[in-house]
């Protein structure tokens, strides 16, 4: 079974992405690494490794607000102390955030105490002479003549007592409550790898390393172009057999959701769209793969005798002096999107040299584009953008109401997630529910011959699914 008389190129849509990934493999090096500000670098991909450019932490500091002490001298407190007594230690200092930390004396005793303390907040370094952190509500504070300290901030405690509970709870052990300089990372070891996409965690890692203006890779640039006589611009009155261009739409925001791709736009920020006649395609088509690092179109790539899409991308070919255009896949095992087109066009890059431009072709029913765009379109082009393995994957998830149905393609289904995230089916009418789509939160993908990943009856426990969301 196949597609136009034709065995399908990949078994499934993960082949067809790698199939596609493998014959770009080279298309990113003529897009050199850009510097931009790290508060303009959200959702962009790391060029290069960054590196840690001291140790992290950069000193020994307590993870704890509560009194440094030294384990020794309070091991002795306590042997001296009697039986399930509490021990009591002098506060001879304070160590505070931001600031160099006092140096606990090498003599414990003061007036008449056998040990010592210095108090200190988290954050703060450890002072000199000291092995552990004794958590302040594992202690009772003491102001001045013994009385009870209040919980004012700044009252001046100048003793505390440890209570046997943490003598039960195992005592107080070297490096208790203390955070180790280093132990994060070393200065010179790789905090953040090349290809990874900056998200907000990911921005607090550089700006920590004092990397404020990271390398990072261009935006893929993507031409988008929708096809078919039918189609009318959202905001007008479509005749009685026109249909509403939902495709421009829901393409832009799939792909523009993503900080690494600019969506090219026309003049006045709308999206490219031409009829079903081929010279209009053809030029079109030439002028974008021009401009753009890849192209999406939509619509005009099934078996109808008005769909251009292919023999247009196979008539533009090479543009500039470049080879001809290579079809790695026209048609998949796939619903929907069963008659989607992958194409790789290269130009004419200057230098003796080709540029390869990824050229998908889409199905015009808004489901099929959609999925298609999300599951296949997406990874190649994040590929291109030179982000790392990984980059969309889906998660896992069960599914709450499985019906048993099988199909002999890799099936994509509309769910929603409920409150317990689990994914459950929403009732479309195909590829062509638009509405349908809008009351959902994506797609999971289910295995040829596979009854919807459970047995039909509600006791049956469905096996974890893998869940695309649509983009937000």
């Amino acid at each position: 079974m196949g597609f136009r008389g034709q065995d399908y190129a990949f078994d499934s849509p993960a082949a067809a992405v790698a199939g596609m990934i493998s014959r770009l493999a080279d298309a990113g090096a003529a897009r050199p690494p850009e510097t931009v500000a790290i508060d303009a670098a959200r959702g962009r991909v790391l060029a290069e490794d960054v590196r840690a450019d001291r140790d992290s932490p950069a000193f020994d500091y307590s993870a704890m607000d509560g009194y440094a002490v030294r384990v020794a001298d309070v091991e002795a407190v306590w042997r001296s102390a009697e039986a399930g007594a509490s021990i009591t230690l002098a506060v001879v200092g304070e160590s505070r955030i931001g600031a160099a930390p006092p140096v606990l004396p090498s003599e414990p005793h003061c007036a008449g105490v056998g040990a010592a303390a210095i108090r200190i907040v988290t954050g703060a370094a450890i002072p000199q002479g000291t092995d552990a952190v004794v958590r302040r509500e594992d202690v009772v504070e003491h102001a001045a003549e013994g009385r009870a300290a209040s919980a004012t901030v700044g009252e001046r405690v100048t003793s505390i007592s440890i209570a046997p509970s943490v003598t039960a709870k195992g005592g107080v052990r070297p490096s208790d409550n203390i955070r180790r300089r280093g132990e994060n990372a070393r200065a010179g070891e790789m905090v953040l790898a090349a290809g990874t996409v900056l998200t907000a965690a990911a921005l607090g890692t550089l700006a920590a390393v004092g990397c404020v203006r990271p390398r990072i890779h261009p935006r893929v640039r993507v031409a988008v172009i929708t096809t078919g006589d039918e189609l009318v611009s959202p905001e007008a009155t479509p005749g009685p057999y026109q249909i509403r261009n939902s495709n421009a739409a829901v393409i832009r925001e799939v792909l523009g959701s993503h900080a690494w791709i600019e969506v090219v736009t026309r003049p006045d920020g709308s999206i490219m769209h031409t009829g079903d006649e081929e010279s209009v395609l053809d030029a079109a088509l030439e002028a974008v793969i021009r401009e753009a690092d890849a192209v999406v179109l939509t619509g005009g790539v099934s078996m109808g005798h008005r769909d251009p899409v292919r023999a247009s991308v196979e008539r533009v070919g090479g543009i500039g002096g470049g080879s001809d255009a290579e079809i790695a896949f026209h048609g998949l095992p796939q619903r929907p999107g069963k008659p989607m087109l992958g194409a790789v066009v290269c130009r004419d890059g200057g230098a003796n040299a080709e540029e390869r431009v990824p050229v998908f072709g889409l199905p015009g029913n808004p489901i099929s584009a959609m999925v298609t765009c999300t599951r296949i379109v997406l990874p190649v082009l994040a590929s291109l953008a030179g982000a790392a393995a990984g980059l969309g994957a889906p998660r896992l998830v069960r599914l709450a109401n499985p019906d048993g149905k099988t199909l002999d393609l890799w099936c994509h289904r509309l769910v929603r997630i409920n409150i317990l995230g689990e994914a459950e089916l929403i009732d479309g009418r195909g590829s062509g529910d638009i509405i349908a789509g809008g009351r959902s939160d994506g797609f999971i993908e289910v295995p040829p011959n596979t009854a919807a990943h459970g047995a039909a009856s509600a006791q049956a426990t469905p096996a974890l699914v893998p869940f695309y969301p649509w983009p937000i």
